[in-house]
């Protein structure tokens, strides 16, 4: 069979999973891709009037010149409402059969299937259960024999059984990086998965709902073989300069960390980046990572009141390990980013201006990132947000129908003086890092941060490029030659229509 894959944002590492998996079946796989380039699925920067110009269109007419025999998209909730306007679209031009899978899907697959541009969801992981089910729809045998599908039947839903995650992750091919080739430059960033699953089920985060979905073992780990024999083969391929490793938390084991980074350090030898946990982190391990060629550790703190925290996002880490973790890579010198997320339920003023006062003499503060808290469905925080009646029934709706911001650019804060007083506290987090420590403590002691709402953005985003580029960033230069390559190709396929 072919299978045509239909994708809205960055870089999707599931899809190339499944197309190796698909692949190495003997199936024909292609891509039909939209990278989003300055939409809310952006996280750099979001403008709607160049998301028009860069945004591509007939994805259905392109879809359906193909030739498919099956459609399979990859949903999230944030893009959900994009796919399902795509597949509308695509129904009007063609009877091939469509499957939605990805993680909304996986959250909502009831309400997913009861759309009348769906023909199947695929909830999970599918390197073993979505090859299965191409081939009982090749041969045109029962999905009764498959796992992981909702499917129609006489105007009934039916389901099949949920299979288990593949526990020896080795197993499975390498991620077909060729299917996103041409719109991602991997001689520049190379992103690889060298675990899946999460130890912790913070209350926001999809993880959660897959560790309740999958029981004890969701977690695995490769094999160091496995993960430098991927990286030696794509940097003879792609001949990349730098690595991100995507896992949740990269160093959860530290004789494995050992063995992986001394083989990392001779036989690849780029620098990289990764996630990490304060809780985790102590000396030699971040020894360990410098060594290495690790430039930045991301460190999801979310919020500095730790109570908070701990009741409504169910992280278990306090304040004083979060300090040791910083002062740890201050004094080798490890540069670190913090992630705080705005638009929590009753986030007060006091709580944003702790990390100011928090973090204003760590001089290794890379980047303080901002988010925004979306509602997904079926999380903990969003239930708990409906019983204590900051959700009602229609929020619940619109959230499992995607009708929701995302952790980006856009979110729920209606009350102009909390938006006014959201984009100070951001734009201030985003200079903070360049800012010398008497002047972080003159800020936070003055409480200046309205002043920063007066900055236009754009500046505050010229100058977040300027300090990367100073800090020697590797991801600065990695968005700059991103946009230049749309760029290019934008304007070179516009003139090949003329």
């Amino acid at each position: 069979m072919k299978v045509v894959f239909v994708h809205f944002g960055r870089e999707n590492m599931g899809i190339e999973y499944l197309s190796a998996a698909l692949r190495r079946d003997g199936h024909e796989v292609a891509l039909v891709h939209d990278p989003g380039l300055f939409s809310t699925e952006d996280n750099v920067f979001h403008s709607p009037f160049l998301e028009k110009i860069f945004r591509t269109e007939n994805i259905a007419d392109r879809i359906v010149s193909k030739k498919p025999d099956l459609v399979a998209f990859s949903a999230y909730t944030t893009t959900y409402r994009r796919l399902l306007a795509i597949a509308e679209d695509l129904k009007k031009r063609s009877s091939v059969p469509v499957i939605f899978g990805g993680m909304h899907p996986t959250l909502v697959p009831e309400r997913v299937i009861s759309s009348p541009f769906i023909d199947y969801v695929h909830i999970g992981e599918g390197e073993a259960t979505f090859p299965a089910f191409v081939a009982s729809l090749s041969d045109g045998r029962s999905l009764e024999d498959t796992n992981n599908i909702f499917y129609k039947r006489n105007g009934s839903i039916l389901r099949t059984p949920l299979f288990a995650p593949i526990k020896d992750l080795d197993s499975i091919p390498f991620p077909d990086k060729e299917l996103f080739a041409g719109s991602v430059r991997y001689k520049d960033d190379y992103m690889i998965l060298a675990s899946r699953g999460c130890h912790n089920s913070c209350s926001y985060c999809c993880e959660s709902f897959l560790n309740r979905l999958y029981g004890n073992g969701y977690f695995r780990r490769r094999s160091v073989t496995s993960v430098i024999d991927e990286l030696c083969f794509m940097k003879e391929r792609y001949n990349f300069r730098e690595v991100m490793f995507f896992d949740s938390i990269l160093f959860t084991d530290k004789k494995w960390l050992k063995e992986m980074l001394s083989l990392y350090r001779r036989k690849v030898g780029v620098p990289f980046r990764c996630t990490g946990h304060v809780d985790l982190l102590d000396c030699e391990t971040a020894g360990l990572l410098k060594d290495a060629g690790c430039y930045t550790i991301d460190f999801g703190v979310q919020s500095f009141n730790q109570g908070f925290r701990k009741e409504a996002l169910n992280r278990r880490e306090d304040n004083a390990q979060i300090r040791k973790a910083f002062d740890v890579c201050d004094g080798m010198r490890l540069r670190y980013d913090v992630d705080l997320m705005f638009g929590l339920p009753e986030s007060s003023v006091e709580d944003y201006r702790l990390p100011l006062s928090f973090m204003q003499d760590n001089k290794y503060l890379n980047r303080l990132k901002c988010y925004n808290l979306s509602f997904y469905p079926r999380l903990s925080i969003t239930q708990n947000a409906r019983e204590r009646g900051l959700l009602n029934d229609k929020n619940i709706e619109d959230i499992e129908e995607g009708r929701i911001g995302d952790w980006f650019h856009v979110d729920s804060i209606k009350e102009p003086a909390q938006k006014r007083q959201k984009e100070a506290f951001q734009k201030l987090y985003k200079l903070y890092p360049a800012m010398p420590g008497f002047l972080r403590r003159f800020v936070a002691k003055r409480d200046l941060h309205r002043a920063f709402r007066f900055i236009p953005y754009g500046l505050v985003i010229f100058v977040q490029f300027l300090i990367g580029l100073f800090k020697r960033d590797y991801r600065f230069r990695i968005y700059i030659n991103n946009y230049l390559h749309h760029t290019r190709m934008r304007f070179s396929s516009s003139k090949g229509k003329r």
